[in-house]
């Protein structure tokens, strides 16, 4: 008489289960970077991650939904890194500095990222406003954060929003613009070359942010 094997633990299944959309969610980022989001299908994410269309469907019933999902998801680690990063900074320019290199050391882990976050700025402000909801908690507070230091006198003075935009530019924009680099400085993709791009944007942020006494 054959015996039935018995079906894993429910918890066993749910621990599968986050692993198997954690990699639809990796591979989906990897893909989007790479291919952009028009020129990547359903059938090729699945593909990917070594999985049937119909289970990647299962968790992401359509290629809007896998979108969303890949947005929260990388909004949701860069938020995640730079908390980490402002962990036991007190200084204003420690800070900045810290969140310049946890951005930079996220790249070079998860090199589709930046990839990810330009393709993102190419589907339109809809797309865009999604994975910034995941960050305005973060922008709240580094907005707050730069205007403290510009009434303290130690961050010049000017518009701490815009502030916060030229940092922004300056820090992703030299990470997702790969293409215009690449014409610029060479396709250099080395490690030692993404931290000299790293050392070039914390002096980029030292000018922006320095008072004028200071220089």
């Amino acid at each position: 008489m054959n015996r039935k094997t018995p079906a894993p633990p429910v918890r066993v299944q749910r621990m599968r289960g986050e692993a198997r959309r954690h990699r639809l969610l990796e591979e989906a980022v990897r893909l989007f970077g790479k291919r952009g989001y028009e020129g990547t299908s359903l059938e090729a994410v699945a593909t990917a991650a070594g999985v049937r269309k119909q289970t990647l469907l299962y968790y992401f019933p359509t290629k809007d939904a896998l979108l969303e999902a890949c947005l929260t998801a990388a909004g949701e680690r860069l938020v995640l890194e730079i908390a980490r990063a402002l962990e036991g900074k007190e200084t204003y320019w420690d800070r900045a500095e810290a969140v310049i290199h946890s951005v930079f050391s996220l790249a070079e882990q998860w090199p589709e990222f930046p990839m990810f976050i330009r393709e993102t700025g190419r589907l339109g402000p809809d797309a865009f406003a999604r994975f910034a909801s995941v960050l305005d908690p973060l922008r709240v507070r580094a907005i707050d954060f730069l205007q403290s230091g510009m009434d303290t006198g130690e961050i010049r003075k000017q518009d701490p929003a815009m502030l916060l935009f030229t940092l922004y530019t300056g820090v992703v924009g030299s990470l997702t613009e790969a293409s215009v680099l690449n014409v610029v400085v060479g396709a250099d993709k080395s490690r030692a070359s993404l931290k000299r791009r790293e050392r070039e944007v914390i002096a980029f942020v030292r000018a922006a942010m320095v008072p004028p006494a200071a220089d």
